[in-house]
Parts: C-alpha cells; sequence; structure tokens
C-alpha cells in the first residue's frame, strides 16, 4: 500500500515564461481530476478584499508552472438550475478562481506549483471535472449527472489536444470525494459499505473508455482522505469506513496511492479546507503523483 504524507514545499522566485499550446515534441501528460466539493473548490476565498491570502503567497503561486494548464468544469451550481464554472473547454493556465466561482479555488494551484517545481521539463495538461455535494454510489456512476458530465468534459479535452496535434497520454487521475457517501440517510442505504465496490465500478468504467490512451506504467491514482478532523453534522457518521475504503484500494491496485494526511488539514468549516489547506492539498496531491 502506498500512503503519502502531506509536505508543503518552500518557495522559489522562478521567472514565467512561454505561452499557451506551446509546439512540442514531447508527449503531454494529462491527469484528470474528479470529486466533489474539496476537488472543485470550495468557501476558501484568495482575493485580499475577501479576507483571502496574502498578496505575495498569491503571486508566488502564479509562478513556476507554464509547463501545466488546465481546462475545468465546476458545475455544483448546476443542481439549482445555475450555470457551471468553466474554462469553456479550452486549456488555460492554472490560476486563482477555477473553483467554484471566481472568487474560490481548489487543489489545482497547489498541484500545478508543486509539478511545475519538481518536474518542470514535462508538460502537463489537467482536466477538472467536479461537482459538489455528489456522491459515488449513483451520481458519479454510468447514467448519473456527474460521470455523465465527467466523461463529456475528458472526451472534449482530448479532442481538444488531438486538434493541436499533440502527443499525449493519460497518466493520473486525482480523486477527492467520499463525505457524500459517508452519510446516515435511508436513501443512501450501504453507500458506506459499499464504497470499495462503488470505486471499483468507476475504475472500471473510466478504463473502459480511455486505457487505450494510458501511460505504458498505467495510470496513477491519487486518492484523498476524507476528513474526521471536525464533528460533522449528526448523518455524517461514517468517515472511518470510507477512508477504510480508500486504505484498501490502495492495497489491491498498482499504482494507486492514498494520501493520508488530507484528512487533518485546515478547514474553514465543517467540510472545506481554508486557502492554505487547499495550497497543501495540491501539493499533496502532485507529489503522491510524482512517487506513485
Amino acid at each position: 500500500m502506498k500512503i503519502s504524507k502531506i509536505l508543503l514545499f518552500p518557495l522559489f522566485m522562478i521567472p514565467l515564461v512561454g505561452c499557451k499550446y506551446q509546439a512540442t515534441k514531447e508527449t503531454i501528460k494529462i491527469i484528470l481530476m474528479a470529486g466533489q466539493s474539496n476537488m472543485e473548490g470550495f468557501d476558501a476565498k484568495w482575493k485580499q478584499e475577501q479576507g483571502g491570502l496574502p498578496k505575495n503567497i498569491v503571486e508566488e503561486y502564479r509562478k513556476d508552472h507554464d509547463n501545466v494548464l488546465i481546462d475545468y468544469d465546476c458545475t455544483w451550481y448546476t443542481r439549482s438550475g445555475g450555470e457551471p464554472h468553466t474554462s469553456n473547454g479550452e486549456f488555460v493556465p492554472v490560476n486563482f478562481g477555477q473553483g467554484r466561482n471566481d472568487d474560490e479555488f481548489g487543489p489545482e494551484v497547489g498541484l500545478a506549483k508543486y509539478l511545475g517545481k519538481n518536474d518542470h521539463s514535462q508538460r502537463y495538461y489537467l482536466i477538472k471535472s467536479a461537482e459538489g455535494s455528489s456522491n459515488l454510489f449513483e451520481e458519479w456512476q454510468i447514467g448519473g449527472r456527474c460521470y455523465e458530465t465527467f466523461i463529456r468534459d475528458v472526451d472534449k479535452g482530448i479532442a481538444k489536444v488531438k486538434s493541436l496535434n499533440l502527443k499525449f497520454e493519460i497518466s493520473g487521475l486525482i480523486w477527492m470525494q467520499g463525505e457524500q457517501d459517508a452519510q446516515n440517510k435511508p436513501e443512501y442505504g450501504d453507500a458506506h459499505i459499499n464504497y470499495e465496490k462503488n470505486m471499483n465500478k468507476l475504475l472500471n468504467n473510466i478504463d473502459s473508455h480511455y486505457s487505450k490512451y494510458y501511460s505504458k506504467e498505467g495510470l496513477k491514482i491519487v486518492d484523498g482522505a476524507i476528513s474526521t478532523q471536525t464533528p460533522l453534522a449528526e448523518e455524517y457518521v461514517y468517515y472511518d469506513e470510507v477512508n477504510n475504503a480508500k486504505k484498501h484500494l490502495a492495497k489491491t491496485h498498482k499504482n494507486y496511492v492514498y494520501v493520508s494526511d488530507s484528512k487533518t488539514l485546515p478547514k474553514v468549516n465543517n467540510w472545506h479546507y481554508t486557502n492554505i489547506g487547499y495550497l497543501m492539498l495540491g501539493e499533496a496531491f502532485a507529489n503522491a503523483y510524482l512517487n506513485a
């Protein structure tokens, strides 16, 4: 089993160079990012006028990762008939404001920073498709809204890369989800008990679509633990069961890493990380990916 520990690396000043869609003879690595609110990016503000991050931190995390682009689709607002927050099928530089809305961000910022510092010679394209409050047992299965949106988003991302005549491979899947399935609700049944089974179903379904594009080493899967740090509402009681399922998946799958310390990162409320917490989460994911 691979269990990754979080490391927040020191910042270094490296000038930003290059431009979008650089021509390259190298193989671009595509990393898929999926899950619920803590993949989307919720509640943690980054703008100073909203009590967010210090200006020097914002500027530092905008540097060093010109080798990383992202195509993002954050769909929480669609649950109430609203519009998603999205890059509209384009790969754009990773930046703050690519979360639930322009004021928020997810783990992509820390992830890109870490990849830029530790693997700058490799070009990465991230495809993030996430929706807050989504469950694995139904919404991330075939026919579920999140799964179908994810397949659409990845298909569009692949089509975009192909249109640019770039060589590519899908090298990773980063998954941050589980709080919803940890609830004690009659309509959820045994979702917590069946978490491992449902995750295997999701992985098999993703394989059926995209295994022909995988790296020769296979797909690296990085799965974050859900938080047990703060007591939640009474119905959220199956955190240990979900995390144990994630740990067992890491034992039984090649290239599967369970990021254990994500459950203890600083929170802004019962469910979501602080802005620093999201930066640390992204760096932990990147560290686990590079060492899988």
